[in-house]
């Protein structure tokens, strides 16, 4: 008799198309594991209720405690996607996620292949991965609003005490705190690293803005070098802003670059870069570029995640305009499903199901028109989709 293996995961359907296509893609997961793993391997879900969902089962919350308190439990789950905004404080569930669970890390997996579009004429061997600070930066929500008594008391500290008087319109004027940290990059930085090393990856980018803020984004840069030299032998090649790591087990080329020139040599040669670190907004912009460059947010995973949990989802919104007409395209989420896979050490069935998504969006192009705008008209139902994917499992 053979041992049973069980992995306890949540699950949270989402809002939009959400509720159309996780569930389509939990059985997708479940039928890889039972045809690739040698043991009796199985998935127990557990369902989280979150956001609109939430909000209809319950007494109209939309970010339940239960649901916070399970994932500390779970540690993994698989996430549909979310409402941008929901009132009663909060901006996005995404957002309130990653501050209360302390999500410090956005990492975007974006990869081209041969049946998705792009505009670069030579879309091949892009393969690159964003590890983007979540905690920080200009995305912290530390905003006051203009013309509010907070927004007046900064002002006046910055002028009556600090002697700072370049704000020109202070009558009327909105101000935002750009926040970095030593102990926030080391983590992010040690993420990444060891992401990277893992991987077999060949290089890391460590992108900043310092011509711009010396004392945030120059610190992000200064940071993270310390904590590389402080925790490999790191050799520096200062003539092009090179370094070397090395470990027992691989070797990886380090460098840092200014944003303006990562963002330039993006939109013409993204297969020049492996992994990019950067903080909160740099990484939004980045991620949102790369992901441009191999079909859009409509086919590309996301995971956020600390130390200890991670949460995987497809990276695009809930789609709202399409929601109930069944054509949905579902892989984005089946990529989040394969880098669960992949986390839980479920090897086989991860590769089986990367194999079958990229064969099938390879050799059926008619299956992915990403355009959500043209997306009534194309008349792929998701059940298909999911359907040809579980035939080129088998």
């Amino acid at each position: 008799m053979r041992d049973t293996i069980k992995f306890d995961v949540g699950y949270i359907d989402g809002d939009g198309i959400g509720p159309e296509v996780m569930p389509l893609v939990r059985t997708l997961v479940d039928e890889a594991i039972a045809l690739h793993c040698e043991q009796d391997t199985h998935i127990h879900w557990h369902p989280l209720l979150l956001g609109e969902q939430a909000a209809k089962a319950g007494d109209g919350e939309w970010f339940p405690q239960e649901t916070i308190s399970a994932l500390r439990t779970l540690s993994v789950a698989l996430k549909g996607p979310m409402s941008s905004a929901i009132g009663g404080g909060f901006r996005s569930l995404n957002i309130a996620l990653r501050e209360e669970l302390d999500l410090f890390c956005n990492m975007r997996v974006i990869k081209s292949l041969h049946g998705l579009p792009s505009p670069l004429k030579d879309a091949n061997s892009i393969d690159l991965v964003v590890f983007r600070e979540c905690s920080e930066d200009s995305f912290a929500s530390i905003e006051l609003g203009a013309g509010s008594p907070d927004a007046q008391r900064i002002i006046d500290v910055l002028e009556q005490e600090l002697g700072y008087f370049r704000l020109r319109f202070v009558d009327d004027c909105a101000l935002a705190i750009k926040n970095c940290s030593r102990e926030a990059t080391h983590r992010l930085v040690k993420h990444a690293i060891e992401y990277a090393i893992s991987h077999r990856r060949e290089k890391v980018t460590l992108v900043h803005k310092s011509n711009a803020w010396q004392l945030t984004e120059g610190q992000f840069q200064r940071w993270a070098l310390e904590y590389l030299q402080e925790n490999y032998a790191l050799h520096s090649d200062a003539q092009d802003h090179r370094y070397t790591l090395t470990t027992p087990e691989h070797q990886l080329v380090v460098e840092h670059m200014m944003l303006d020139h990562v963002m330039q040599r993006m939109a013409q040669q993204p297969q020049q870069f492996d992994v990019l670190v950067c903080n909160n907004l740099a990484g939004d912009l980045l991620a949102d570029l790369a992901t441009s460059l191999v079909g859009g947010v409509g086919i590309v995973p996301s995971v956020n995640c600390n130390a200890q949990m991670a949460l995987f989802e497809p990276s695009h919104g809930p789609f709202r305009r399409i929601a109930g007409t069944g054509l949905a395209n579902p892989c984005a989420s089946v990529w989040a499903a394969v880098l669960m896979l992949q986390h839980l050490n479920l090897h086989k069935p991860a590769q089986a199901l990367w194999h079958a998504l990229s064969t099938v969006i390879n050799a059926h192009g008619e299956l992915f028109q990403l355009n959500t705008r043209d997306s009534l008209n194309q008349g792929v139902s998701t059940e298909r989709i999911i359907a040809t994917i579980s035939e080129a499992l088998n």
